[in-house]
């Protein structure tokens, strides 16, 4: 796992240097990371992660993952919508529109935060503490390397305009 996060920081550390995307060509291409790739095979790496579950502590936790991978699709959507209200803007930014944007995104993570203190207890009744933390672990390592692809097509705000 740490072998994959480490090529794949490395690539898209590369293709941000030296890219210069278009962020309406590129915006179809970001839904499409958020929405798929390391997503849809994030139960899969969790597994393999976790390869260690006793049946009984896959029997308490897979009901719990998925009831929180539902949840975190909400954020996904709000992730989406902030990112398609920049694009729409992105020419025509205002000062008021970037700290609504800005305000928007706290505010997501916020939300995100506390949807893990709601489920961290539910998953401490089905794992031991050593367990828990190798899962944060996991997950922290995906939703890292989602970002990190998804973001490497958002460009910077255009910190010249109306100056």
């Amino acid at each position: 796992m740490k072998k994959l996060l480490i090529v794949v920081a490395s690539l898209l550390a590369t293709t941000l240097l030296f890219a210069t995307p278009s962020f309406a060509d590129d915006l179809d291409e970001y839904i499409r990371l958020l929405k798929t790739d390391l997503r849809a095979d994030a139960k899969e790496i969790v597994k393999k992660g976790m390869v260690t579950f006793t049946d009984e502590e896959a029997k308490r936790f897979w009901p719990i993952w998925d009831s929180y991978v539902a949840e975190r699709e909400k954020f996904l959507d709000a992730r989406l919508a902030l990112i398609m209200d920049y694009a729409d803007n992105y020419d025509k930014m205002t000062d008021a529109k970037a700290q609504e944007l800005l305000n928007r995104r706290f505010e997501q993570l916020k939300l995100r935060n506390q949807l893990d203190e709601k489920y961290r207890p539910q998953f401490a009744t089905a794992l031991s503490p050593r367990r828990l933390v190798r899962f944060y672990q996991i997950q922290q390592e995906l939703e890292v390397m989602i970002e990190l692809k998804a973001i490497s097509t958002i460009p910077r705000m255009k910190w010249w305009q109306g100056e």
